[in-house]
């Protein structure tokens, strides 16, 4: 058994409020038998916020997004409440873990935040960082320099870095001529109990919507960031029915974010919403795999080219055939047309055309899905991913 310092040191981190992700990893440590302590940079600082919805994003004021002085200073203003942030969580650790006398600190990568890199050097202990990449993504404010120039210490001084993909490690090697040997993949995980299809809540959510059993149900569950690219669903909807009008089918999309009011402008405006798409706000998430169930075909429209994002694993444990885009990261995951179809990013046609393939074949719907799930049992489980990276990094150690 390990002490396990895990901090999540982003203001915007509430224990009362991880997302599934976070709380599994942290989950999965302890019933492995590790003691974990989990730190969150939000908690430090002030009250929770309304718990969001699953899939949803905080909404920013968008009247600055063309003037550029505004963004510099609304940027700018942001990092210095992140400096000032990572100082008072360097001196809550001081203050309130240093005598619990962890034997690791794993620090989940936040912009100009280094606290626990600091703090495990303190004490000499192994330092894990969990690296995000563009933590960076804007071109002008006051520290820019000064967040970029962090990143590399703490790649550089890190004694571990994992990531979650392959791609993405040999990104970050590449880029900071770094020793590949100290990098562990951890890909995303899923504990497949919890998404097991369930006839009930699948009877229950598709009455809900009125949508009885024999329409085959297209489903879209998450945020609607630019990277997922939820248009591009919209889109293949539309061709989908001008094709194929009498194909017995129906498109969900359940989530928030940047991007909902236009998408839906755009769903209206091609005469979907109703009969043949229906779009609704994020749901708890604990209501996510009655969701889940209650679909026949589950749909990425779009994701970065890096990491395969976690619900393609709770669509895999719902026995669900996705259709994600044809990326290396995503390849990781999926094998086409055995666990998964994988469609050209970006490409409508190609994305409808995988879609109506499925629709029409009952069979190769359940194969797909039975083998989706049989994989991401075996491969995916937070014991054999995130379990097994902390434990290799602990034994490394020993």
């Amino acid at each position: 058994m390990a002490k396990i310092l895990y901090i999540c040191g982003g203001r915007s981190f509430y224990s009362s409020h991880l997302n599934r992700k976070i709380e599994e990893v942290a989950n999965s440590w302890r019933n492995a038998g590790h003691d974990v302590k989990h730190i969150c940079g939000g908690d430090i600082l002030s009250p929770p916020p309304q718990e969001h919805t699953y899939g949803s994003q905080p909404r920013r004021p968008r009247w600055y997004a063309d003037q550029q002085l505004l963004k510099f200073v609304e940027v700018s203003i942001s990092e210095h409440r992140d400096v000032v942030h990572d100082q008072k969580m360097l001196e809550f650790l001081e203050a309130n873990v240093s005598n619990w006398k962890p034997d690791i600190v794993w620090e989940r990568s936040s912009r100009l935040h280094s606290a626990g890199l600091h703090f495990a050097k303190a004490l000499s202990i192994p330092y894990v960082l969990e690296w995000k990449d563009n933590l960076v993504n804007y071109n002008f404010s006051l520290r820019r320099h000064q967040a970029l120039k962090l990143e590399v210490e703490k790649i550089e001084r890190a004694d571990h870095l994992v990531v979650e993909s392959n791609i993405l490690k040999k990104q970050l090697c590449r880029e900071n001529n770094i020793d590949g040997g100290k990098v562990v993949v951890a890909h995303n995980a899923v504990d497949a109990a919890q998404f097991l299809p369930n006839l009930g809540s699948r009877k229950e959510f598709r009455e809900s919507l009125k949508i009885d059993d024999d329409t085959v149900l297209v489903g879209y569950l998450g945020s609607y960031a630019f990277y997922h690219d939820t248009s591009l669903l919209i889109l293949a909807a539309e061709l989908t029915k001008k094709t194929h009008p009498h194909l017995n089918i129906k498109f969900l999309m359940v989530g928030a974010g940047k991007d909902f009011e236009k998408c839906y402008s755009l769903a209206s405006e091609k005469n979907l919403l109703g009969d043949y798409m229906v779009m609704i706000s994020g749901v708890p998430k604990t209501d996510v795999p009655k969701v889940l169930s209650a679909l026949d075909i589950a749909v990425l429209p779009g994701s970065t080219d890096i990491i395969c994002p976690i619900k393609v694993q709770e669509y895999m444990a719902s026995e669900l055939p996705s259709v994600v885009p044809n990326y290396a990261c995503n390849r990781e995951v999926l094998a086409d047309m055995r666990t998964g179809v994988l469609f050209e990013p970006g490409n409508v046609v190609d994305l409808a055309e995988k879609i109506e393939c499925l629709a029409r074949d009952r069979e190769l719907r359940k194969s797909i899905g039975q083998a989706a799930q049989k994989d991401v049992i075996e491969r995916f489980s937070w014991q054999a991913t995130w379990v097994k990276a902390v434990e290799s990094i602990i034994s490394s150690h020993s």
